[in-house]
């Protein structure tokens, strides 16, 4: 039985994170919103996996609201956090 990716590994996010701050700067409009925040090692270790997938599901829809889902990368099978088990 496979599992579900709840969300990228804490590391890939926050490189698509820092790609989307850096999108939204380029971008000009600095009325748009910073994208949801990725979370910190302390965060991350306290959250549970509803909570990051949430995030990061919340993440996806800022990126194709404001216009960047072009800036998320695809991803593949070891970039993703598969949960804990």
């Amino acid at each position: 039985m496979s599992s579900q990716p709840v969300c990228p590994q804490l590391h890939v996010w926050r490189q698509i994170y820092t790609s989307l701050t850096e999108a939204r700067q380029e971008a000009g409009d600095m009325a748009t919103p910073m994208p949801p925040q990725v979370f910190n090692m302390q965060g991350w270790m306290l959250s549970t996996d509803t909570n990051k997938s949430s995030r990061w599901n919340a993440t996806i829809a800022w990126a194709a609201e404001y216009g960047f889902s072009h800036v998320i990368p695809d991803l593949s099978d070891h970039d993703w956090y598969e949960g804990k088990s």
